[in-house]
């Protein structure tokens, strides 16, 4: 029997909620390997979240921790994730965002992958679980391996039927093994919103653990982060396009910049300087963003 602790983190969004519990919990009585706790911190949602699900799911084991709406994604994975370790006796921890619907066959490929990582790397790893579109089928979150160390232009590894390497991964549905946790700690603590998860499964890389796409896909999930919007970017006032640049909901440069001084320390001064290019000369900035991720 292997245990796991699945950390989410929510603001309102109650019908996705919704849906992805009911994926976890309706799939998780037909694996008799694993046994499923979901610990979930409410993030100051205003949609009556926690009421609801502490009554839909009153007959499950799902723990309902609060924020006070500004943890955001990394904070609050960050609470849910201390309450599963405070709890304790978990074999590892799958990250799962709210607006992911879990497949049934997640749990076989997580106990393969944990069986391929222990007889080929002697201990347990990340394990990146690639996600689809739900109209499309095409590909839309899981793991990558950077093609540039400067630009960091990145490639996904798509799901091929095999296990696949790679150097950094979403956050969407990701295990964390115990392994990895006994040594790497958890997530950041000064990411604001977005970004831990990079710099998570990338120091965990480096450290020598491996990062292994699951065989197949294991989730679907709509593409939220779409490169688009620069127009409204370009239609801002100077003043608007600074408070965007810091937003963490926005550009969030606190967050690049963290990223940079973490991991590609060498890049901090370059991306520095960018991040400002894009709020005072936007449209020289794209030019120069495009012709360098080509």
């Amino acid at each position: 029997m292997r245990y796991i602790a699945v950390i989410l983190t929510v603001h309102n969004r109650l019908d996705k909620t919704v849906a992805c519990l009911n994926a976890v919990f309706n799939q998780r009585e037909k694996y008799s390997f694993f046994n499923v706790d979901v610990f979930l911190t409410d993030d100051g949602s205003t949609d009556d979240t926690s009421k609801i699900l502490r009554n839909r799911f009153s007959a499950k084991p799902l723990h309902i921790l609060s924020g006070n709406g500004n943890l955001y994604w990394n904070g609050g994975m960050i609470n849910s994730w201390k309450a599963a370790i405070e709890h304790g006796g978990y074999d590892g921890y799958l990250w799962l965002n709210n607006d992911t619907i879990v497949l049934p066959n997640l749990w076989n490929e997580l106990e393969q992958a944990d069986e391929y990582s222990r007889k080929q790397f002697g201990k347990g790893g990340i394990y990146v679980g690639s996600t689809k579109d739900p109209l499309t089928g095409e590909f839309t979150y899981g793991g990558f391996e950077f093609t540039n160390q400067w630009t960091l232009k990145d490639r996904f590894l798509h799901p091929n039927g095999h296990f696949q390497l790679c150097q950094c991964a979403h956050g969407n549905v990701t295990y964390i093994s115990h392994d990895v946790v006994e040594k790497m700690g958890i997530l950041c603590e000064q990411y604001l919103h977005g970004g831990g998860d990079h710099d998570y499964t990338y120091l965990a890389y480096k450290a020598g653990f491996p990062l292994i796409v699951l065989k197949d896909y294991v989730g679907i999930c709509e593409n939220d982060h779409q490169q688009g919007g620069y127009a409204d970017f370009l239609s801002m006032s100077l003043k608007q396009r600074i408070k965007y640049l810091y937003s963490p909901l926005g550009f969030n440069l606190h967050n690049t910049l963290l990223l940079q001084k973490r991991c590609f320390p060498y890049r901090y001064p370059f991306v520095w300087l960018m991040g400002y290019l894009k709020a005072f000369f936007p449209k020289m900035y794209f030019k120069i963003y495009s012709q360098c991720r080509n």
